[in-house]
């Protein structure tokens, strides 16, 4: 990918302002893809919106209006989830300003869903779709614009697929697990429940999802090791954590539960479990995935893990995985899971 652009472009907002910039120089796509009458719009960028007093307050990525009147809404998600209230506050606006819900668009790199999305949004647009208006445009810098970012946003999507060594940056690994939680949770075992933030703490991209046991929950989460390394996170392998935990309990009580259930929390029992397609994916399968030293992060000494978010083992997977190869992975990670040894 072209080096400066990839530093233009690098997070979901970025993406979120060219496409306001592309509108200023020339509204006329815009006007196309949300089926506009005649007359001037205007975008406002990320707009404060509440219906009232006393009604959730939240900012919306784009208000289209025509003719200075409101007349629809956009949120884009690229890597994130839907979080928080922030639906309902755009709900409640939106209501207020009399726009239709077919003009309520939430805007995705395609047409998967998305992670707690709000099923009667419009879901028709995609911002390489938006893109795609402009590469016709009148105006010779939107157009010039719109071509090399609608090259660039392919080469984000070949990356989110493509061997995990290969990407560049941040963004294309939030684009790599929304996929890989759509395809595993399609098929995880029933019980198993997705964390609709898709962030860790560190704010890099995450997957986590969880069961409730008899003594608090079992956890499996992929993500890249040490996600604030260089070249924005993406310069580290990924690992998986399977992880016990009670709610409200310290890392040291979860660590106690994670010594009751070492065997089970141990890397090769869960390599083991399964099989020999996962084996070759993951880096020294034969080890437990404990610490072999003490840290002075938040979780327990002899574990992995998070003060408050359970405690258990490391696996971590060969640089040279793709996507296919991390569902494979995690998809037996949630059926694993569902072996926890109640007690």
């Amino acid at each position: 990918m072209t080096y400066g652009l990839t530093r233009l472009l690098r997070t979901e907002h970025d993406w979120s302002d060219l496409l306001c910039f592309l509108a200023e120089l020339d509204p006329e796509p815009l006007r196309s893809a949300l089926l506009l009458g005649p007359g001037r719009i205007t975008v406002w960028r990320e707009a404060a919106v509440k219906a009232g007093r006393g009604a959730p307050a939240g900012r919306a990525d784009f208000i289209v209006l025509l003719d200075d009147i409101e007349r629809a809404v956009m949120e884009m998600k690229l890597g994130a989830g839907a979080h928080g209230n922030q639906f309902a506050a755009y709900e409640a606006w939106a209501d207020a300003k009399g726009i239709p819900v077919s003009a309520r668009f939430l805007v995705g790199p395609n047409t998967d869903p998305i992670p707690n999305e709000p099923t009667h949004w419009t879901r028709r647009l995609t911002v390489p779709g938006l893109l795609a208006g402009w590469n016709r445009s009148t105006d010779d810098l939107a157009q010039l614009l719109s071509v090399r970012a609608l090259q660039q946003f392919t080469q984000l999507e070949d990356e989110a697929t493509g061997p995990a060594n290969h990407t560049s940056i941040a963004l294309s690994d939030a684009l790599r697990l929304r996929r890989l939680a759509s395809m595993t949770q399609a098929t995880a075992p029933p019980g198993t429940i997705f964390a609709p933030k898709q962030r860790s703490e560190a704010g890099a991209a995450n997957i986590c999802a969880w069961r409730k046991t008899a003594d608090g929950y079992v956890v499996a989460e992929i993500q890249r090791q040490n996600p604030r390394s260089p070249r924005g996170g993406t310069g580290t392998p990924f690992e998986i954590r399977i992880m016990v935990g009670a709610q409200g309990a310290t890392p040291e009580a979860d660590g106690e539960l994670a010594d009751q259930h070492r065997g089970w929390l141990a890397r090769r029992s869960f390599v083991q479990y399964a099989g020999s397609t996962v084996q070759t994916m993951v880096v020294a399968p034969e080890d437990d995935g404990f610490k072999t030293k003490k840290s002075r992060g938040k979780g327990h000494p002899r574990y992995y893990g998070y003060k408050g978010g359970g405690q258990g083992s490391s696996a971590v997977l060969r640089s040279t995985v793709d996507l296919n190869d991390m569902v494979t992975v995690f998809s037996a990670a949630l059926q694993y899971l569902a072996t926890y040894p109640e007690q």
